[in-house]
């Protein structure tokens, strides 16, 4: 049993290499989507007002409040005690660094890829406009990891494995997860274990069942 989280660079194919993990290994993906479905379910009252008319807890543009962030770690880890998922983005590794059971992965590109696959799977013509889009969301991303949890977004040490998908593939990368939650499985995990992380028994019923739903499939923003 374990949890893989996979950050990605926009366009990198982190989404792919999810999915495609998930299909080796029968795991759940608890992606952005997911992750709002289970915090309307559970929490959605506990919210500020403003977040009522805002559409998307995750706008690039919004500041979460501390309570929000708060809420956020909570539901992610429910989803990891779920145990067999993969978190996808929403600096799903933060909160779970240090559990001997979880696997953090960082998906990356070169630039001129990424933008190439922003264009191909968003039906983006204009590659200034696909551009400017992912150095927006780099951005964004860079500024939710420094502002929350006082991480850099260049710093790899959260991560056991950093890997260019461009280079490597993501057939390959994901036959590597496999195996490696296969080994897992197969031993006992050492203290701390995301089995013995501590949640609210609704919260987590709540994550199982979102996890079990099928929702619309989220494009590799």
């Amino acid at each position: 049993m374990a949890v893989l989280t996979i950050s990605r660079d926009i366009g990198s194919g982190g989404l792919e290499l999810a999915r495609r993990t998930a299909e080796l290994t029968n795991y759940r993906i608890a992606d952005k989507t997911v992750i709002e479905h289970i915090m309307r379910e559970y929490g959605f009252v506990n919210f500020d007002k403003s977040y009522e008319s805002s559409g998307s807890f995750f706008s690039a543009e919004e500041e979460l409040t501390e309570r929000t962030l708060s809420f956020l770690d909570q539901v992610l880890r429910a989803i990891a005690k779920t145990d067999n998922c993969i978190i996808v983005g929403r600096g799903g590794f933060a909160p779970l660094t240090g559990f001997t059971d979880a696997i953090h992965v960082r998906v990356t590109a070169p630039f001129s890829v990424r933008v190439d696959r922003v264009m191909r799977e968003n039906d983006i013509s204009n590659r200034f406009d696909a551009e400017q889009l992912v150095n927006r969301k780099d951005k964004a991303r860079r500024g939710f990891l420094a502002r929350y949890y006082g991480m850099r977004w260049e710093d790899s040490s959260p991560f056991d494995l950093v890997v260019d998908a461009d280079t490597f593939g993501i057939e390959a990368i994901a036959q590597m997860l496999a195996d490696t939650v296969t080994r897992l499985q197969k031993k006992k995990p050492n203290p701390p274990s995301v089995r013995d992380i501590v949640v609210d028994p609704i919260l987590y019923e709540v994550a199982q069942k979102k996890l079990a739903e099928t929702f619309e499939t989220e494009k590799d923003l």
